[in-house]
């Protein structure tokens, strides 16, 4: 159980210089509403000011602030938590039980992989191991550990296990790790799995480049088609320059969604609320009309998986703002062509159709639902041209498959499709 008694310090590597310094503290509580967030006085009489958390942890140096979710831990401390994959290498390794509080997973996963630029500790004074991933050379080798992880076989490398295990910080449910390349950029690198029904590194390296063509911001990927006798692909950090963490918060922080550990929240889980949050946390309109093309290039290509946990702002020092941050864990559904998202495309609307899409289309920035058509219309083109640049990648049955599911999805979301809006 979570020591109750003793505070925990939060410590902020600093978007200006690098440097490591203590922004808060975290004292945890018993439930929900219980834990508090106090930003430090060391922090305030530095005349520091950056708020790590816009929404629910503005900076208010004389405020101790609740955590109404996540068993009284802070939606941006969870997002500091390992998701499904590191929680269970932690379960396995700490002998967890089932249902263990985030806040228990927060201690345990190493500092050195955390996702954004926060780290945690026992101490006021700021102490955070560098991270020592696997270089670029050892992916093979990186890929059969994952494989005996994810399938709980012995150890291929026992060092590289225990370094893995150690280092269970980021999210999602599929097996992955960092991987440093030699020019000093951290990737995830995410292997294909037993189970799959689907070269899945596959579909995701394509829609990066289907979304990239489409002019759309996605995150830099490099695909590895055989790597071990199974695919892999590796995606660069967005939270990472060299050495260098940025500040993050997720989707599901901005939109105070508690997920995955409360499914009943789909009110709350909506392109056009996360468009009005970016907003208010003062990202400029290009990035409210790049989440609406997302929002779309979900629709067409199937992404069905396009929950809370799978969207984010970074903070970018060099503007000094909160930026939508690249897209990531683009995949179709490999089973099916889906009818609806998981998030709302308009108010109470998860079907995808041309009028789901522009019926809260001012909030993200058009000045009219015409505007916002044209838009529309020319973005569907520019998806429709960018598939073509990147199918060859595709084995010649997905190139139909996903073909035709475009072709499918173009036609409700294009001018054909109002009439069965």
């Amino acid at each position: 159980m979570l020591n109750i008694s003793k505070p925990l310090f939060i410590y902020l590597q600093r978007p200006d210089n690098g440097e490591w310094v203590t922004v808060g503290r975290y004292q945890a509580g018993p439930a929900a509403g219980a834990g508090r967030f106090k930003y430090a006085p060391s922090y305030v009489d530095a005349g520091l000011t950056w708020s790590i958390d816009p929404v629910n942890l503005p900076f208010r140096p004389d405020d101790e602030r609740p955590a109404p979710r996540y068993n009284g831990l802070h939606d941006v401390l969870r997002d500091a938590c390992p998701d499904a994959w590191g929680q269970a290498l932690l379960r396995r390794e700490h002998n967890l039980p089932g249902g263990t509080p985030p806040a228990r997973y927060l201690i345990l996963a190493s500092n050195a992989d955390r996702w954004g630029a926060l780290a945690v500790g026992t101490r006021p004074a700021p102490s955070v191991a560098q991270l020592s991933s696997p270089r670029l050379r050892q992916l093979p080798l990186l890929v059969r550990e994952l494989a005996a992880m994810s399938e709980q076989r012995p150890a291929v490398d026992d060092q590289l296990r225990r370094r893995l295990i150690q280092t269970a910080s980021m999210g999602g449910a599929r097996p992955k790790a960092t991987l440093r390349d030699d020019e000093g950029q951290y990737w995830l690198v995410k292997p294909g799995i037993a189970s799959d029904i689907a070269d899945i590194p596959c579909l995701e390296h394509v829609c990066r480049q289907w979304g990239a063509a489409s002019g759309l911001d996605f995150a830099s990927t490099v695909l590895h088609p055989a790597a071990e006798g199974r695919s892999a692909v590796r995606v660069l950090r967005y939270d990472r320059i060299g050495d260098r963490r940025l500040m993050c918060v997720s989707a599901a922080s901005l939109l105070q969604a508690e997920y995955p550990d409360n499914m009943a929240q789909t009110n709350l889980w909506s392109y056009p609320r996360l468009a009005e949050e970016l907003r208010i946390i003062g990202a400029p309109a290009e990035d409210r009309r790049e989440l609406f093309g997302r929002m779309v290039f979900n629709a067409v290509c199937g992404n069905d998986d396009d929950h809370v946990r799978n969207h984010a702002v970074v903070y970018t020092h060099e503007q000094r703002r909160w930026r939508l941050a690249p897209a990531f864990d683009v995949v179709p559904n490999p089973v099916e062509t889906p009818r609806t998202l998981t998030l709302q495309l308009s108010t109470a609307r998860f079907d995808i159709s041309r009028s789901a899409v522009l019926a809260d289309a001012h909030r993200f920035g058009f000045d009219s639902s015409e505007e916002a058509g044209r838009y529309l219309d020319t973005l569907l083109t520019r998806v429709t041209n960018g598939f073509d640049q990147v199918a060859h990648w595709l084995e010649p049955e997905w190139q139909e498959t996903l073909r035709a599911r475009m072709q499918q999805n173009i036609a409700l979301l294009g001018t054909t499709g109002q009439a069965h809006a």
